[in-house]
């Protein structure tokens, strides 16, 4: 429930109240009231309706120092975008999570190091998206697999050796992507389908070769839509109706090609 302006911080009343009779009495930017331009209806500071919040220091962006440690959480997230780096990284130990989630994506990203450990995973989700590359090796074994899969999509290639033996597929989906040739074929017996199929998607007729046998219908469905040469005219064979029909389709349309 919204409350406006002078009552905000009443506990005994935590309801929406009505203004009296000045609505700003108490505030402490009441005496700058000409110069912030503002409204206890659209742009106010006093008021736990985010949207007017907002509009207040987009207003008035240089108030924004008064109010780091302001009561009501909502207005320290939204000055985060407005405050100096030396004082938003006095916030990364704020008590809400949601403050913290702005800290982390307005920082420095070289200042986010004593973010990497925050105890909410959006905020180490935000770290691990901006921090530099050279620090996500410390977030490889993070709690969150998508803290994990931030820090496979970012991590210099070479250092995803050692995140192969990652608990969840879509991480090593991306390491076997993203990993250099020939570290790939580490992620080739992978317990997943979605990851043998990314090396496969690497390219190599050899591997295709050995694919072939598959137990996963989806592999073959992809060797059947994306092989060529000897590994599609072997597809053509498989014991699956389907797939022998794309890949019969496949040799006949190359055939075709051919002629022409």
């Amino acid at each position: 429930m919204r409350v406006f302006c002078g009552v905000r911080n009443i506990p005994e009343n935590p309801e929406l109240a009505a203004p009296g009779p000045d609505p700003c009495a108490g505030c402490r930017v009441h005496s700058l009231k000409p110069q912030t331009r503002c409204d206890p209806s659209s742009s106010c500071v006093r008021t736990t309706y985010a949207r007017h919040i907002e509009r207040f220091f987009r207003k008035n962006p240089g108030l924004a120092e008064r109010f780091w440690k302001d009561d009501y959480f909502e207005t320290r997230a939204i000055v985060t975008r407005y405050l100096p780096q030396d004082l938003l990284e006095k916030m990364v130990r704020d008590s809400d999570e949601t403050v913290r989630m702005n800290v982390a994506l307005f920082l420095s990203p070289p200042r986010l190091v004593r973010m990497m450990e925050d105890p909410d995973r959006e905020v180490r989700i935000r770290v691990a998206a901006r921090i530099p590359v050279a620090f996500l090796p410390m977030m490889a074994s993070d709690s969150d697999y998508y803290v994990r899969h931030q820090v496979a999509l970012r991590i210099a290639p070479s250092a995803l050796l050692f995140m192969r033996n990652d608990p969840d597929p879509e991480v090593r989906r991306v390491a076997a992507r993203r990993i250099p040739s020939p570290h790939h074929r580490l992620f080739q017996k992978d317990p997943d389908a979605l990851v043998r199929i990314e090396v496969l998607a690497r390219g190599g007729s050899d591997l295709w070769m050995e694919a072939l046998e598959d137990s996963d219908v989806r592999v073959r469905f992809w060797l059947a839509e994306h092989a060529s040469g000897e590994a599609l005219v072997h597809v053509a064979a498989d014991s699956d109706p389907f797939l022998r029909q794309i890949a019969l389709r496949r040799l006949g349309e190359g055939k075709g090609r051919a002629v022409s």
